[in-house]
């Protein structure tokens, strides 16, 4: 009530009543039921599946002077100078009428994240691990699968966390830039009518769900990392 009545009309904050208003306007106008669950289920999808198949790949990104493991952290360099969206923007160039391009991005985005994160974690494990493992007889696989991993997965599952909140962004972008579905064609929007309250709604929204995405990541983190973080 306070901010309501002091707060004037303004291009920086617009007034609450209005925010609270605008949330209808979301769900009629700028079809907020639609754009969400495509950005959702994009970033979701994607991190899932990336972090299972990376879960599935350990073995051979593990396994040193491996020749597709070595190819991929080859191409490390590509994550340190080149942002991730550039590779977006051709996406978007080539395939601009594919509905599935978007999570094809973030799939890529997110599972060379984590087989690079994975591959950095597998070469610095304590090899007093690795040595009691082949003292009792332990075969190769085994090691990678129950030692190597699960030495490696809490950082990577802390990484995960940052991962988490990086794909959110390069959704937005994404889907700003192509002017598709999702929460990134809301923003687009309402900057092209200058729609503050909408603006500032969405942005609410967004920062929800985030926060709630971080909490599971970081739920499942805590209840299946069997090993301690460093």
């Amino acid at each position: 009530m306070l901010f309501e009545f002091l707060l004037p009309v303004n291009n920086i904050l617009p007034k609450p009543s209005v925010v609270l208003l605008s949330f209808d306007a979301l769900w009629k106008d700028y079809k907020l039921g639609i754009n969400i669950l495509a950005t959702i289920s994009s970033i979701y999808i994607s991190l899932i599946a990336a972090y299972f198949i990376v879960k599935y790949l350990a073995p051979i990104i593990i396994k040193k002077n491996h020749i597709f493991a070595e190819f991929l952290f080859s191409l490390h360099w590509f994550s340190i100078y080149v942002p991730w969206i550039i590779f977006g923007l051709f996406l978007i160039f080539w395939f601009p009428a594919s509905s599935i391009i978007e999570l094809i991005f973030l799939f890529i985005t997110s599972i060379f994240s984590l087989l690079i994160k994975l591959k950095e974690e597998s070469a610095i494990v304590r090899g007093e691990y690795i040595d009691s493992a082949k003292s009792l007889g332990a075969k190769e696989k085994t090691i990678s699968r129950e030692i190597i991993w699960n030495s490696a997965q809490p950082q990577l599952l802390k990484h995960t966390v940052q991962l988490h909140f990086n794909l959110w962004s390069l959704a937005i972008i994404f889907e700003f830039i192509k002017n598709g579905y999702g929460l990134g064609k809301i923003f687009r929007t309402a900057l092209n009518y200058n729609d503050l309250s909408a603006l500032f709604s969405v942005s609410i929204i967004t920062g929800v769900f985030v926060y709630l995405g971080t909490l599971a990541v970081k739920y499942y983190r805590n209840k299946f990392c069997r090993w301690s973080f460093n």
